[in-house]
C-alpha cells in the first residue's frame, strides 16, 4: 500500500477500501473509497449529521451527504481515492474484497441511520 500524507496528524492508506450504500426511497447510490474506508462508518454518522437540517428535503440531503464523504475522503479536486456509482457491482475490487459485492456501510435516508455491517 501507499501512503500519502493528509495534515499534519492523519494519513491515507490506498487500499482501505469500504463501500456505503446511500439509501433513498427512490433506489441507492453507492459511494466507494479507496483509501479511507476504515473511517467511513464514522464518516457516514457525520455526514447524516450535517444533512439533518434538509431532512425533508431528501435530493439535498443527499447533495450533502455525497458532498461530505467525498470531503472526508480526500478525494475532492483529485482523480483518485472516492467514487460514486448506481451499481454496486460496477467497481470490481468490490466484488472480490471482503464485502463480495456489498455496501459495509448503509446510509439510509428513508429511516434516518447509519448502520454498519459486519
Amino acid at each position: 500500500t501507499t501512503e500519502a500524507s493528509v495534515g499534519e496528524s492523519e494519513a491515507i492508506t490506498m487500499g482501505d477500501r469500504r463501500m456505503a450504500e446511500i439509501r433513498t426511497e427512490d433506489g441507492s447510490l453507492y459511494f466507494y473509497t479507496h483509501s479511507t474506508g476504515s473511517r467511513l462508518p464514522h464518516d457516514a454518522e457525520r455526514a447524516l449529521q450535517l444533512a439533518e437540517p434538509r431532512r425533508d428535503d431528501t435530493n439535498y440531503a443527499l447533495r450533502r451527504v455525497v458532498d461530505h464523504l467525498i470531503h472526508a475522503s480526500y478525494s475532492r479536486d483529485s482523480e483518485i481515492g472516492s467514487g460514486l456509482m448506481f451499481d454496486a457491482t460496477a467497481e470490481d475490487e468490490y466484488l472480490t474484497g471482503d464485502w463480495g459485492g456489498r455496501a459495509s456501510v448503509l446510509i439510509d435516508l428513508t429511516g434516518w441511520e447509519v448502520t454498519v455491517r459486519t
